[in-house]
């Protein structure tokens, strides 16, 4: 009669380390969608309002991204902007007009509810939401 033989230890540990690992990299591909769906939706929500402001109040709102201190929001006050994640990659695109500096640019909002228009593409992990002014409509779309 044969013996049957079992596992070693040395096997089911090392087992148990590869499934591990795997399971970390699954969560966290799957933790970083919503953080960069939540930050796309942030910066429309704050587009909107500054459109909002400018039709309400009948003045230009100035909308502005700094991407190397992370920061979005009204320009004329601080208290409005928000920040970006970490893990979070911005790019914006606006007219040659409204660039501030290589990592700062504005999109201006007017009271008859146009824009100079413009984007932002938000990236994290090969994953990319873009949001969209379109310029005679001042239209804000997530994409």
């Amino acid at each position: 009669m044969r013996q049957s033989r079992g596992f070693s230890l040395i096997e089911v540990m090392l087992v148990l380390v590869v499934a591990a690992l795997m399971m970390g990299v699954v969560a966290s591909s799957l933790t970083e969608g919503p953080v960069l769906r939540k930050a796309a939706r942030e910066v429309a929500t704050s587009m909107r309002q500054a459109r909002s402001v400018a039709i309400l109040q009948r003045k230009e709102m100035v909308w502005t991204m700094d991407i190397s201190s992370r920061y979005f929001g009204l320009a004329a006050t601080k208290i409005e902007q928000r920040s970006l994640h970490t893990s979070i990659e911005a790019k914006i695109n606006t007219a040659k007009t409204e660039v501030v500096s290589a990592t700062q640019g504005n999109i201006r909002f007017y009271p008859d509810g146009s824009s100079t228009g413009g984007s932002v593409e938000l990236t994290a992990r090969g994953q990319t939401f873009k949001v969209n002014v379109e310029w005679i409509s001042g239209r804000i779309s997530l994409l």
